[in-house]
Parts: structure tokens; sequence; C-alpha cells
């Protein structure tokens, strides 16, 4: 099974797509909404929020923010 992804665009409730589609498929489709009016957290009040959604405590976390800026360079 392959996997593609499309950009399309939404133009009046109908999907116009940027690409040549298949004659026949199936798949599921994610919306990215751009409302300038979403609310959005602070970076430090998402890191919290990521470090106990992934159940880390500060030590591993510590560890876990190096290997991350370690593999930004």
């Amino acid at each position: 099974m392959n996997y593609l992804t499309w950009e399309v665009e939404i133009d009046h409730g109908k999907l116009v797509s940027k690409a040549k589609l298949p004659e026949k498929a199936s798949g599921l489709l994610t919306i990215f909404q751009t409302d300038a009016t979403a609310a959005t957290i602070p970076p430090l009040q998402a890191l919290d929020a990521l470090q106990k959604h992934l159940g880390l405590d500060a030590q591993t976390a510590s560890h876990w923010m190096s290997a991350v800026r370690a593999a930004r360079c």
C-alpha cells in the first residue's frame, strides 16, 4: 500500500487539487484551518504541557531537550 499526500484548496466547499488525482482511490482528508484568531499558548506553557503528556520528570526532560537541541544542529 502506498500513501501519497496531495495539496488541495477548498473553494466554496469544493476540493480543488493542485495535482492530478488518481482515477479511483480512497483516503482521509485533514483540514488545516488558517484562523488568525486561533488561541495560542506561550512556548514555555506548551513545553510544560508536552512534558506532562510524555510523562517526563525534570531530569528526563532535560536530557530530551538536549537531544532535541543536538538534532537541530
